[in-house]
């Protein structure tokens, strides 16, 4: 039997701005945007292909409701219709995504960087950006050796319960803290909860630049995540290396940790970042100024 994952949590309704004279938000209604939206959120989650009939009982729609829905996304190259009839996601988000401006000279940027860092390590690496109150990574390169930790493009985590996400939260603006503590994107179903000790651990990534943590999820896995800043000296990303020791490669932690940050300090650099150093600095001295602080 097939496994299907649920889709009961994708499904929201189009919220518009605040109205200017009232204040208050406006719910609109359109019925079949919303119906193909369920099906590529829905099949997004999906490790297998579906047919229409799969498609409707996970969405709690006849198939009678999503024909048309799935024969236009079909015609515009968003799923696919095998030759068995059932129904897959294309690459065609993934390619708009890493196609949107601001992502595709990130990820244009850091690409070289990142495979310069996994060949001289042997480890994988992965960039993130905050999104809609989420980690997204947007780009992962996977290590050249036998063993190693990968994290998938595309994998999301609530800001806050991932190391990258704490030093998006413990430098980022405060549009970033804002979309933290709204509903995240993000199905709360999750084996990450948010640490209890949430600000402290934000406020030592500030004091030292980075965020390291051992065996936070997988046991003798060190999460290295260092800030990438924009010429405007904001954190736009962070590149994380979940480092796992390997005996031949004779590389220790404090090497991984260095290596990652020159990663870090390069790709800043390319995006127009003064030195880097400076840009800490700075994102200090603008936290500290949000909440009162002396930096």
């Amino acid at each position: 039997m097939k496994s299907v994952k649920s889709a009961g949590a994708t499904r929201r309704a189009a919220v518009a701005p605040a109205d200017p004279d009232t204040g208050e938000s406006t719910t609109y209604a359109v019925p079949a945007l919303e119906k193909g939206l369920d099906v590529v959120e829905f099949l997004s989650a999906q490790e297998r292909p579906l047919t229409l009939t799969g498609i409707a009982q996970a969405l709690d729609r006849s198939p009678g409701e999503l024909f048309r829905i799935v024969t236009v996304l079909a015609r515009r190259g968003w799923i696919a219709r095998l030759a068995d009839d059932s129904y897959q996601l294309t690459a065609k988000l993934f390619e708009l995504a890493h196609g949107y401006p601001p992502n595709k000279r990130l990820v244009d940027v850091a690409l070289p960087v990142m495979r310069a860092i996994s060949n001289d390590l042997g480890q994988s690496c992965h960039l993130s950006v905050a999104d809609s109150g989420d980690q997204l990574v947007i780009l992962a390169i996977e290590s050249n050796g036998a063993a190693g930790v990968f994290v998938r493009t595309g994998t999301r985590y609530p800001l806050g319960t991932t190391a990258s996400g704490r030093v998006m939260l413990a430098f980022g603006s405060e549009e970033v803290l804002a979309g933290a503590q709204e509903h995240s994107a993000v199905e709360r179903i999750t084996e990450r909860p948010l640490p209890s000790d949430l600000p402290e651990r934000l406020a030592r990534i500030r004091a030292r630049g980075f965020e390291e943590v051992v065996g936070e999820w997988l046991d003798a896995v060190v999460d290295i995540c260092w800030p990438i800043f924009n010429a405007r000296a904001e954190v736009t990303a962070v590149l994380a290396m979940p480092f796992l020791a390997i005996a031949r490669r004779r590389v220790d932690v404090g090497a991984a940790r260095q290596r990652a940050r020159e990663g870090a300090e390069q790709i800043s650099r390319a995006l127009g970042a003064g030195d880097y150093e400076a840009c800490l600095a700075a994102a200090r001295g603008r936290k500290a100024a949000a909440s009162g602080e002396d930096p």
